[in-house]
C-alpha cells in the first residue's frame, strides 16, 4: 500500500506467513531537508502512523476470527462491492477462493506440524 501525506510517503507491504499469519513492512520516506532537520517531526509522525497500525492490525485480527468462525459455519459473506471501482475485486476473491479450495480446510482441521 503506497500512502502519500504532507512530508511523507509510507510503502507498506504485506507479506503473507500463512493462512492467518502476515508480516507488514513499513517504510518511512522523507524529503532530505525533513530527514536532515526535522528529527521531532519524523519522530510524531511515525507514532501516529504506529498507532493507526495498532489499530488496523486489530480490526484486521477480529475480521480474520469472523471470517474463520463463517467458514466453519460454512457461510458466505463477501460484502458488498463499491462498483464500478471495485469490479474487479470480485473477480479477484473468486479466483483466490478457488486457489486456496482446501488448503484452508487443511490448516484449520490439521494438527500443527513442529520444525
Amino acid at each position: 500500500m503506497i500512502e502519500l501525506y504532507p512530508h511523507v510517503l509510507v510503502v507498506s507491504t504485506l507479506y503473507p506467513k500463512g493462512p492467518q499469519e502476515t508480516l507488514n513492512v513499513i517504510e518511512f520516506h522523507y524529503p532530505e531537508e525533513i530527514a536532515a532537520f526535522e528529527r521531532e517531526f519524523i519522530e510524531a509522525q511515525r507514532a501516529a502512523y504506529l498507532e493507526t497500525m495498532i489499530e488496523d492490525d486489530e480490526i484486521a485480527e477480529r475480521m480474520d476470527a469472523g471470517r474463520l468462525r463463517l467458514h466453519r459455519r460454512g457461510v458466505s459473506d463477501a460484502g458488498p462491492y463499491q462498483s464500478p471501482l471495485e469490479d474487479g475485486m470480485s473477480h479477484f476473491h473468486a479466483w483466490y477462493r478457488r486457489a486456496l479450495d482446501g488448503v484452508i480446510e487443511r490448516v484449520v482441521h490439521e494438527p500443527a506440524m513442529s520444525p
